[in-house]
């Protein structure tokens, strides 16, 4: 009897540890490490270094009000809101495990060109924001909907645009059958955005071949667990066919963590008569915006109707 309890135990403790250290892994807070702070032309941003730097030294010298909301389940999320006396503004969310200057640098710039105001958001668990566990778009989505409703009392329901990167263009997708209710939003740009929480996850662990896809499932499992959340659950494009928002998706086209495919098919499923897609060609995940703005203003001014601006 003693041997059948012991046998159970070895071989359920090496698999309980392998889900609490997927969950952890996978879903818990991680160091933001600002790109100031790295040697640049080490990584996949080297191409970009220069004009990266510049502009965060930029925006990182223009004056800000902090802004603080409680979220639907009681944490405390921070943004930052650069109000340029303009009559539109522009929300912008950042992807898994950055901070919204490593992933909205050239976003921002263009944004303020073209008449925004910029609401720069951290997502839950990142940077401003407090929280433990990234949830891929599943809680987030309701955070968005906490910031549209922040920003219409503050503006009295002015014009907005929605950008988002890999997981906070997910997050904007994720929210996009709820878009009904807030008619100010008049326009999203969506970066590298995904199909699934769990198909990144697999996508990015490709790497480590087989244990990776295994790893990815077991984290999949692990959010369901603990989180009372699934990344592979809730369908982005049929969140997309009930959105009439007019859209521009934006993709690398060397992108190896999130396929351009994905954002075709996004571009497909969008109910608005008015969308596109622009890819940036040799540009990998999170890179098309940097890689070549003026490409990616061009295309949102023809979405916008105001190529002469």
């Amino acid at each position: 009897m003693y041997w059948i309890i012991a046998a159970a135990v070895l071989l359920v403790a090496p698999l309980a540890g392998l889900i609490i250290f997927a969950f952890f892994r996978t879903y818990h807070r991680g160091k933001e490490i600002p790109l100031e702070s790295l040697n640049l032309s080490e990584t996949h941003y080297a191409p970009y270094a220069d004009r990266l730097l510049a502009t965060l030294k930029e925006i990182k010298s223009i004056p800000y009000e902090p802004v603080r909301i409680k979220s639907y389940d009681g944490l405390t999320l921070g943004a930052r809101y650069y109000d340029f006396g303009n009559e539109k503004t522009v929300i912008a969310l950042h992807g898994y495990r950055a901070t919204p200057f490593n992933n909205v640098h050239a976003a921002f710039k263009v944004f303020r060109n073209l008449g925004y105001n910029v609401l720069l958001v951290s997502q839950r668990a990142h940077f401003d924001s407090g929280g433990r566990i990234i949830s891929f778009g599943t809680r987030e989505k309701n955070d968005l909907l906490s910031w549209l409703d922040w920003l219409r009392a503050r503006t009295g329901g002015k014009e907005v645009a929605l950008f988002g990167v890999s997981m906070g263009a997910a997050t904007i997708c994720l929210a996009a059958d709820r878009l009904a209710e807030y008619p100010e939003v008049k326009f999203m740009a969506l970066e590298c955005g995904y199909r699934t929480g769990c198909d990144t996850i697999k996508n990015g662990m490709h790497k480590i071949g087989a244990f990776g896809r295994l790893l990815a499932e077991v984290s999949r499992f692990s959010g369901i667990l603990f989180g009372g959340f699934d990344t592979g659950k809730e369908q982005i494009n049929e969140k997309l066919a009930k959105c009439t928002v007019p859209a521009l998706f934006i993709h690398g086209g060397a992108d190896v963590v999130v396929p351009v495919a994905a954002s075709e098919e996004h571009l497909k499923a969008l109910a608005s008569e008015k969308k596109d897609l622009v890819v940036v060609d040799g540009a990998g995940h999170a890179e098309a915006f940097i890689a070549d703005p003026e490409k990616v203003e061009s295309a949102i001014r023809k979405i916008l109707g105001n190529e002469d601006l």
